[in-house]
């Protein structure tokens, strides 16, 4: 922005120059055309009406420095004054005898006096115009239209009179156009100067390259990055300096700049002088094309060891992670399984001991005990089990056996498997599977899964006296299972973080129940990997409803799948 603004206060200054170089040239003709008028006016005595016009004509550009001194284009006050000048000098020779007059070599002045307006352009208009003059003149001298000229002196002292007018305006034009010069000249090299500050106090490297890559210049950052003087690497090829694997790399880059004009960057590692390397990112422009030729390119290099590092920091700890997790699964999946086996036996055993299979126990206590041990078996296992398919979720080695079975079956099956847990509650359980929903094609065994972690959540969280329904319905977009609860409901707070492995809700109630936060994100990977969804829709206070949708589980009366209207995420899709 400096750099702009720089460049933006150095354009007006120099306009602003131009502006008064414009009306100092004017009125230094208009004081010249006024000591011509007058000394014509001395020598001849009171004009005729051609002279008077001719008179007007030299006094004009004092009226153009008045004009300059306005806000009007300076380009057009230009080409006014040429246009202005060229009439002047066709009037002034048609009235002093045509091309026998004196004044005809001030034709010469007018394309002189243009290249002060501007470049060539200027000066062609400028030279045109003094030609179709001249032409004029030729055309009324040779149609004998010509006025007659008061003029009485002696030739030669009109042709001298005539050049020394004529040299006295070319020494104030070759003025104006060496001011010019020197303007231009120290503005070139305030600008040289500047770049050459830039360029060597940069941080960055400041490099320029042939459309091959070989350096033409390098500035002095290439002692701090390279711990090579710039003189150093003149000459040098891409290959010398970078690392053989990036050369590539830095050639695409080179190409793009220099073959396609488009601006490009590489990440690349340079070769200092003590032989290591450093990171660095090259950004390339394409310098100034000649015709039909490659263009340079000018590269500026910054040093990223820094950040590369930071990235190799962030990649080794995204692998540690990575592989730490995929450790835990192993570990819980072997500990899942080394329990499981002592656990059934503990639960059979048990349960022998409950029912007296091999004869009476004794004491009623310890049937009582007994029915514990098989309780806290049987709920232990559940946990073991919800580890272990979440555990396989994540490794990716849980697959679905999907079927065609009874949903209406399934869903009695997972109530009556809370059915002792809600009537020590109080809590009513009702379930309701239309018709039209019962025959339905997915895991079974999965399913079931969802179906009591939904209900033993809703029973665990409602209080004495809710109740928890099930209800199912199917249309166009496949089937739809809802699990809803009167219970305690969940915050919006927590709604965020519930689905996610061992999150739970927080509350004074909640954290009175047992259980490991596995139940709802075994719900939502298992319906992920059905190609569906689980949302939950809660209100604090006023109860939870788990919507489980499933795209692909739909059967028409023929028992054929059914294609859902909607596209779902891909099935096995990850939670």
């Amino acid at each position: 922005m400096a750099s702009s603004t720089s460049s933006a206060a150095v354009m007006v200054a120099g306009s602003a120059s131009a502006r008064r170089r414009f009306v100092a040239v004017q009125a230094a003709k208009a004081l010249a055309g006024a000591l011509l008028g007058g000394l014509f006016l001395a020598v001849m005595g009171r004009p005729d009406v051609a002279e008077i016009i001719a008179l007007a004509g030299l006094l004009l550009p004092g009226l153009l420095a008045l004009m300059g001194l306005t806000n009007l284009p300076l380009a057009t006050l230009e080409t006014a004054s040429l246009a202005s000048f060229a009439a002047l000098i066709g009037y002034l020779v048609a009235i002093t005898g045509g091309l026998q007059s004196p004044l005809v070599v001030w034709f010469a002045l007018i394309p002189a006096e243009a290249a002060l307006a501007g470049g060539r352009p200027a000066v062609t208009r400028a030279a045109l115009a003094a030609a179709l003059a001249l032409l004029a003149v030729i055309a009324v001298e040779a149609l004998h239209a010509l006025p007659v000229s008061r003029l009485e002196f002696p030739g030669w002292q009109i042709y001298a009179g005539s050049a020394l007018a004529a040299v006295i305006q070319s020494a104030f034009v070759a003025t104006a156009a060496q001011e010019r010069q020197r303007l231009a000249d120290q503005a070139a090299a305030e600008g040289a100067a500047m770049y050459r500050f830039l360029a060597d106090n940069a941080m960055d490297l400041i490099t320029r390259h042939s459309s091959d890559g070989r350096i033409r210049f390098a500035s002095p950052a290439s002692r701090v990055l390279l711990g090579r003087p710039p003189e150093k690497l003149l000459g040098r090829a891409p290959s010398a300096l970078v690392h053989p694997d990036d050369l590539k790399t830095m050639q695409a880059a080179f190409v793009e700049a220099s073959y396609f004009g488009r601006a490009s960057a590489a990440e690349v590692r340079l070769k200092r002088d003590d032989g290591s390397y450093v990171w660095t990112e090259m950004r390339c422009r394409p310098a100034q094309a000649s015709a039909g030729q490659a263009a340079d390119i000018v590269a500026v290099t910054r040093d990223i060891s820094d950040r590369k590092a930071h990235e190799r920091e962030l990649i080794e700890a995204r692998d540690l992670a990575e592989e730490a997790n995929k450790a835990k699964s192993r570990f819980l999946a072997n500990m899942s399984h080394e329990l499981r086996t002592p656990l059934n036996a503990i639960i059979g055993f048990s349960e022998v001991m409950t029912h007296e299979m091999f004869g009476p126990v004794g004491s009623a206590r310890y049937l009582e005990y007994a029915s514990l041990i098989h309780e806290s078996g049987g709920h232990l296992l559940d946990l073991i089990n919800g580890i272990l398919d979440m555990s396989k979720i994540e490794a990716g080695k849980f697959e679905l056996d999907e079927e065609d079975f009874d949903l209406e079956e399934v869903a009695s099956q997972a109530v009556h498997f809370v059915t002792v847990q809600a009537d020590r509650k109080g809590v009513a359980l009702q379930m309701a599977v239309p018709r039209e929903c019962r025959r339905i094609y997915a895991d079974q065994r999965a399913l079931k899964q969802i179906l009591v972690n939904l209900l033993t959540n809703g029973v665990k969280f409602t209080p004495r006296g809710g109740q928890v329904s099930l209800t199912a319905r199917r249309d166009e977009t496949g089937v739809e299972i809802t699990v809803r609860d009167t219970g305690v409901g969940i915050s919006d707070a927590d709604l965020k973080r519930l689905g996610q492995p061992f999150e739970q809700a927080e509350g004074a109630h909640v954290r009175t129940q047992e259980g490991t936060g596995l139940g709802l994100a075994l719900v939502k990977a298992l319906s992920a990997m059905h190609g569906g969804e689980a949302r939950i829709e809660s209100v604090l206070g006023e109860g939870t409803a788990v919507v489980v949708r499933l795209p692909y589980a739909a059967l028409d009366e023929k028992g054929s799948r059914l294609a859902p209207v909607c596209v779902l995420p891909l099935r096995g899709a990850a939670a």
